[in-house]
């Protein structure tokens, strides 16, 4: 072979070599950004992953707490509420047993003979009312109504005391029992205390 041609193959073959290295280059800067973008897409997974892994753990932990602030606080309402009903349970049954001991006094029959007037100036007393009473308040309630002559019956709700007025041709009730004060007054501070709880 001639020198020309040598010398041509020379620069044929360098050529390939460097055509070759170039894309050897192309090659591996393309496989490089390949690898780069794919392992920056797997971290951006794994953070995301590992972002919904903590997030879901700190929900449940957040729910966990707030179910326990939740259990803490409904222990300690339980607590305060069987407190505060204790406290007015006694209360009232010191008010009951004073209601007792007026009841049992001498000023009691006063007090009957008020209810009479007050049940007299919102509606006349006549024979067509009933009168409910206790039991043991018959000659107490015979001596103040008589006048009004009113006829007179026991009512077994009535436990505490007063007196219940009937008035059958008008439809009228007339509660002055110390039975219905007693309860609305319980009713009138429970709902206060329970507003305050």
């Amino acid at each position: 072979m001639s020198e020309t041609n040598n010398a041509k193959l020379e620069k044929l073959r360098l050529q390939i070599e460097q055509a070759a290295a170039l894309d050897a280059k192309r090659i591996t800067e393309n496989a490089e950004k390949q690898a780069k973008a794919i392992i920056e897409e797997e971290c951006e997974r794994a953070k995301k992953e590992e972002n919904t892994v903590m997030l879901s753990k700190m929900s449940r932990l957040e729910n966990d707490e707030r179910k326990r602030v939740s259990e803490s606080r409904y222990s300690a309402d339980r607590k305060v509420l069987l407190h505060r009903n204790a406290v007015v349970n006694g209360l009232f049954d010191e008010v009951k047993s004073e209601i007792a001991d007026f009841t049992a006094s001498d000023k009691y029959e006063a007090h009957l003979s008020k209810c009479a007037e007050k049940a007299d100036k919102e509606h006349k007393l006549d024979s067509s009312v009933l009168a409910y009473c206790r039991k043991k308040d018959n000659a107490a309630a015979e001596k103040v109504l008589s006048k009004y002559g009113v006829k007179i019956e026991n009512d077994r709700n009535i436990v505490l005391g007063g007196l219940l007025f009937k008035y059958p041709d008008k439809g009228i009730f007339i509660d002055l029992t110390l039975d219905s004060v007693f309860e609305s007054e319980r009713e009138a501070f429970s709902s206060r205390s329970e507003m305050q709880l």
